[in-house]
């Protein structure tokens, strides 16, 4: 399982104009299927005079990566293929691209809709700019009053977070936030630190 991923920064919407077609290419960042197809639907909404509306998008890491194209009445593998070529030849994920297409009366033929489209795509991914995701760990660490301050401390000395803090009758959680491959050294330097009073439990994860 990977701790980081790669998507694009912003959505962004670039316009090229090739052999007289006018091609708009919109690309998102998304965080699942639900969120691509909506932006597809507005995207197609937002340009259904246009010839084509293609797509393609990924959402996921690994071989559970949920990837998907639309050619929309181009040649089969001519339009949608290309801009999935260019979402995984940037090593991006959780990203969607709509490249929508007006006619301008040149036929382009099957190799030239591939390097337009792949074209494309690959100038939204640009323009838009590629950041790195990593996954972090919401956790609650539970510890007396009197060691309290040492956990803070060293959370804030390693790139933690404290979210907020629960007192108790037996002392206080902390919840806290870490990048996950942070977690196994943390939680042997706070169980040396309050010499294994400390209790931790996983709340859940995301990726920032």
């Amino acid at each position: 399982m990977s701790n980081k991923y790669k998507t694009v920064a912003d959505d962004y919407r670039v316009q090229l104009t090739i052999k007289n077609c006018k091609f708009i290419a919109s690309a998102a960042n998304i965080q699942s299927v639900e969120e691509a197809e909506k932006f597809i639907d507005r995207i197609s909404e937002e340009f259904a005079d246009a010839t084509h509306n293609v797509y393609a998008f990924k959402v996921g890491l690994g071989d559970s990566a949920v990837k998907r194209t639309n050619d929309d009445g181009e040649p089969a593998g001519s339009s949608g293929p290309p801009v999935l070529q260019a979402i995984e030849g940037e090593d991006v994920t959780n990203t969607v691209i709509v490249v929508t297409r007006y006619f301008g009366g040149i036929k382009h033929g099957i190799g030239g809709l591939i390097r337009a489209y792949g074209k494309c795509a690959r100038e939204a991914i640009k323009v838009a700019g590629i950041i790195e995701k990593e996954r972090y760990l919401n956790i609650g660490i539970s510890v007396s009053y009197d060691s309290m301050g040492k956990v803070i401390n060293d959370l804030e000395g390693h790139q933690g977070e404290v979210n907020s803090t629960k007192y108790t009758n037996e002392g206080v959680e902390i919840i806290a936030s870490m990048k996950l491959s942070y977690i196994p050294a943390f939680k042997a330097r706070i169980k040396e630190l309050t010499r294994g009073e400390a209790c931790f439990r996983e709340i859940g994860e995301e990726f920032r």
